[in-house]
């Protein structure tokens, strides 16, 4: 174990503060107190250091290496700052530590040997020898990478899971507040900080007693309070807090959180061996920690321990180790296997507080001896898993939702996870599906491979064809959607992807395609069919007026002028009616479209057939669109001869072309000052040969509107119409937004 030396009189000393020159017993004592504090050190998960005061690492565990990357001959003797992306943060962060005899929670990043950075929480207090003089620092690195990881999978809910934090001065203000303090009182934190601590809550008087309790008695522990939101929102709280001081122990202020587990005391030390430096280890943890005798009895714990059993330190020292577990037989099993291997790492159990919560943990421990090699007693620390079991039964709760197979893949085609769905569709078990090829369960494993692939370069992927095929040789037609997955820095983890049965709607694309085809037969029979017998008859009217016109009289002669016209009626009414049939089978082949360029083409192309009109065409700037480029300008044409055609009895025709841009979608519109309509009879425009106006009025056929909602339809929007009798009319429609 490294040594340091005393900055009074440079000898050197062992962390624990012994000299090394003493008599035989001293150094026995002193070897099993080193040997006591290096189990202390390695049963930690944390990277723990000790620090002399020129910032000289003496001393690591396993777990510092790990993390580092760096051999610990090479980390003894090097500068702590060294291994941290911000040096000078570091710096300052140790000199906290002598300043303030603590530091908690403190930010920093640990860059590895490789490159990788992990952010950490740098929890640290100065150790002293008997006389009470520094020796130096021992520090913890939290790793809360992990963390970080599963609280971002979780979507929203890190800030909600930060504890509401503040600093107060002696006379009661508010010095330092965090993030969550802002959340649960509504105010700026430039508020916050200078304003009276207990004006926040419902009882102001309870809270500034419960303040003054802690100046008076140096901590107080779940205090209950209300706290008010400024919307009126009440929530009851636990106030925790502790009096902070210098290190010539004058009282600077308070720390306050409102929850439990937040003030940090010192363990009082059952046996006399272990050290100040060991001290300081046990109450940098964040964990609950234990030490316990080989006969399973508790001899020490930590302020976290109190706080997740909900039993003071008196009560727990002397007591039962397995009695605070819920399944006391495993607990007993766990120090059992401790003290058969040495150590346990990541043991499921849980705990039960003494008000009836239920905390699942993680069980890590390992063996400490004396000098002989006497296994002495067991030192363990309990991490609070709870939430992190809790995120993953929500994961497990949306895959397994899922009606669809579901898959995440990683980088390298392997399956991670899956739900029943997905085991259905292949008929094979969950434990022989994971770690198999995804591409391996498809008719086409290259096309599967090519699919994967492309979701990690571009990130998603919907509606990629592929086939299932099942273990029983069964085979489901799919289209296949995912995403990639990334933490919180941007990784890509894998991909997510959901399989949705095509089958059916492959069936009915081919019907659909059937049906297509003999529409498109009877729709060229019917057009020869009834267009033949129509230019017979107009045929025989013209024969009439041109061979014997001179012996009809007017009324014969405008008789057989009306035939003509309505055959020509005729005429149009079949040619509208392929134009909507076909509307309904062509190709929609999606392209962008300057939407006012077109509006304007449009526009003068109709101004042309009507010269003597006096017509005003107000064109505003229209977002561009991805559409079927033929269909929409007969969308436009449409339209713009509608406004046209109905403002005929206005003596100026106004119309306006506009839009305006939403969410997800663009909505077009074409206004006008004609003739309008009664919006009782809005339901009957778009439908096909309906008309509202007799053709001695307007002339059309009743088939250009239900084209329009055809098109739009198709196109993925919808379209309507508001209008008023004698103020005109508005026509819109929408696309989805590009």
């Amino acid at each position: 174990m490294a040594t340091i030396k005393d900055p009074k009189n440079g000898k050197e000393v062992s962390p624990n503060g012994a000299d090394k020159v003493g008599d035989a017993a001293a150094a026995v004592g002193s070897g099993q107190t080193a040997l006591y504090t290096r189990s202390l050190i390695e049963a930690s998960l944390d990277p723990l250091l000790a620090i002399s005061p020129e910032g000289k690492i003496t001393d690591v565990n396993e777990a510092t290496v790990k993390m580092t990357g760096v051999v610990r001959e090479k980390i003894i003797g090097s500068d702590f700052f060294s291994y941290f992306t911000d040096a000078e943060k570091a710096r300052e962060g140790y000199q906290l530590v002598f300043k303030e005899g603590a530091v908690i929670d403190y930010p920093l990043t640990i860059r590895q040997k490789t490159g990788k950075v992990i952010d950490v929480f740098f929890n640290a207090s100065v150790y002293k020898d008997e006389a009470g003089n520094v020796l130096g620092v021992s520090a913890v690195a939290r790793d809360v990478t992990a963390s970080k990881q599963a609280l971002f999978y979780a979507r929203s809910v890190i800030e909600a899971g930060l504890d509401p934090m503040v600093t107060v001065s002696p006379d009661g203000k508010i010095t330092d507040v965090n993030e969550a303090k802002v959340s649960i009182t509504g105010v700026p934190r430039e508020k916050l900080i200078g304003s009276d601590f207990a004006s926040y809550f419902t009882d102001p008087a309870e809270a500034l007693q419960g303040h003054q309790q802690v100046f008076r008695e140096g901590f107080i522990r779940e205090y209950p309070l209300v706290l008010r939101h400024v919307s009126g929102r009440l929530t009851d709280v636990l106030y925790n807090a502790s009096v902070y001081k210098d290190d010539k122990g004058n009282v600077f202020g308070a720390i306050a959180a409102l929850r439990d587990i937040t003030d940090r005391k010192k363990v009082e030390e059952k046996l006399h061996e272990t050290s100040a430096y060991a001290r300081s280890l046990i109450e940098a943890s964040l964990d609950p920690l234990f030490i316990i005798s080989p006969d399973g009895k508790i001899t020490g714990v930590n302020l976290a321990t109190e706080g997740v059993t909900g039993v003071t330190r008196e009560w727990l020292i002397d007591s039962d180790f397995s009695t605070y577990f819920t399944e006391p037989s495993k607990a007993r099993d766990s120090y059992r296997k401790v003290l058969k291997q040495g150590q346990v790492r990541d043991y499921p159990l849980s705990i039960h507080n003494a008000s009836g919560t239920i905390t699942d943990v993680s069980f890590n421990a390992s063996v400490y001896k004396d000098a002989l090699g006497v296994v002495r007693g067991i030192f363990a620390t309990a991490r609070d898993v709870t939430e992190t079991k809790k995120l993953s039964r929500y994961a497990r709760s949306l895959i397994e939702a899922s009606l669809d197979p579901l898959f995440t893949v990683s980088a390298n085609g392997k399956i991670m996870d899956m739900n029943e769905a997905a085991i259905r569709a292949t008929g094979v078990l969950r434990e022989k599906l994971v770690g198999t090829n995804f591409p391996d369960y498809f008719t086409e494993p290259q096309k599967a491979r090519e699919g994967y692939e492309l979701v990690f370069k571009q990130g998603s992927i919907a509606d990629y064809p592929l086939t299932i095929r099942s273990q029983s040789g069964n085979l489901v037609d799919v289209l296949y959607n995912a995403s990639v997955y990334k933490d919180d820095k941007g990784n890509v983890l894998g991909v997510t992807g959901v399989m949705r049965d095509n089958t059916r709607a492959k069936e009915k694309i081919d019907v659909i395609a059937s049906t297509s085809k003999e529409m498109e037969a009877f729709s060229g029979s019917a057009s020869h069919d009834l267009r033949a017998p129509l230019r017979v008859i107009d045929g025989y009217a013209q024969m009439l007026l041109e061979d014997y016109a001179a012996k009809l009289d007017d009324n014969g002669k405008q008789i057989v002028a009306n035939i003509r016209a309505s055959s020509a009626q005729m005429r149009k009414l079949i040619d509208d009616l392929l134009t909507f049939s076909r509307l309904g089978q062509q190709e929609i082949k999606k392209e962008y479209v300057a939407m006012g360029a077109m509006a304007e083409e449009v526009f003068e192309e109709l101004k042309k057939a009507a010269p003597d009109r006096q017509i005003e065409c107000n064109i505003q700037k229209l977002p561009d669109s991805r559409a079927d480029k033929s269909t929409l300008r007969l969308v436009w044409t449409n339209l713009l001869s509608n406004a046209i055609k109905y403002t005929g009895p206005r003596e100026k025709a106004v119309i306006e072309v506009g839009s305006r841009i939403e969410t997800d979608k663009i909505t077009y519109y074409v206004k006008d000052n004609g003739v309008g309509f009664d919006m009782k009879d809005v339901n009957k425009l778009f439908n096909v040969f309906q008309r509202l106006h007799s053709i001695d009025e307007f002339e059309g056929t009743g088939v250009g509107l239900a084209n329009i909602k055809r098109i739009i339809e198709r196109h993925g929007g919808t379209a309507w119409a508001e209008g008023k009798v004698g103020e005109g009319a508005t026509f819109y429609f929408t696309l989805p937004k590009v």
